[in-house]
């Protein structure tokens, strides 16, 4: 039954993908329409950029809001789906709560992707006033954590010594302690640039976590 199932999912799938094709050459279509009998309106430099260009200087206000939140939500939803499959899976399941029942995980689920979604909307409008160097902060915040994980691989994958919450421990140690120096490196107080934070956030990760790993016994206490 489950083999029938999946054969019948598979080609409701392939069916269901024409519409969505005609629709996106439709759509393209009825731009190159559109713009050919409305020759005075402006053109983007980019052709690839004729929608979102269509969206803000033609459509009205209501519809280019919808359209625009259809985007967004689109662009955010699989990384919200992750983080909170990820909270729930590798910290409230197993330290939190560990008895709960299907129903209740959902529940927690939902309310963990609201609360991504509020929290990484905080942190949009924070750095909205640095929107030119977005990139490069993406990338400074990305090195605060990288190492963390990255540190963490290399431990299980050249060493026999493996434990799971000093490996936790040594992750957000690592994680302030790169924090701390990238801070210090933009204020001009710590002679480093940020581009060596990934590599300081995996070797103090890697270092700490094998050395404390034969004492994890002594924590379980």
């Amino acid at each position: 039954e489950t083999r029938k199932e999946s054969q019948k999912t598979l080609i409701l799938t392939i069916f269901t993908s024409f519409p969505l094709t005609w629709l996106y050459l439709g759509l393209g279509t009825l731009l190159f329409v559109f713009y050919r009998q409305n020759t005075g309106l402006p053109l983007p430099e980019n052709a690839d950029k004729i929608l979102s260009h269509f969206t803000v200087h033609v459509l009205p206000a209501g519809l280019k809001g919808l359209v625009l939140t259809a985007v967004v939500l689109a662009s955010i939803d699989s990384p919200l789906s992750s983080l909170s499959s990820s909270f729930v899976t590798d910290i409230y399941r197993p330290l939190i709560k560990k008895d709960g029942d299907e129903k209740h995980y959902l529940l927690v689920s939902r309310i963990s992707v609201a609360c991504f979604g509020l929290l990484l909307a905080g942190i949009a409008w924070l750095c909205a006033a640095g929107s030119g160097r977005m990139l490069w902060l993406a990338f400074k915040i990305n090195g605060v954590t990288a190492g963390s994980l990255l540190g963490v691989f290399l431990l299980g994958l050249l060493t026999t010594r493996i434990s799971n919450k000093v490996n936790v421990l040594a992750m957000f140690a690592s994680a302030a302690f790169a924090g701390l120096t990238l801070y210090l490196s933009e204020q001009g107080l710590a002679p480093i640039g940020w581009s060596w934070i990934i590599v300081l956030g995996t070797v103090s990760t890697f270092t700490l976590a094998w050395l404390l790993a034969p004492l994890e016994p002594k924590f379980e206490k």
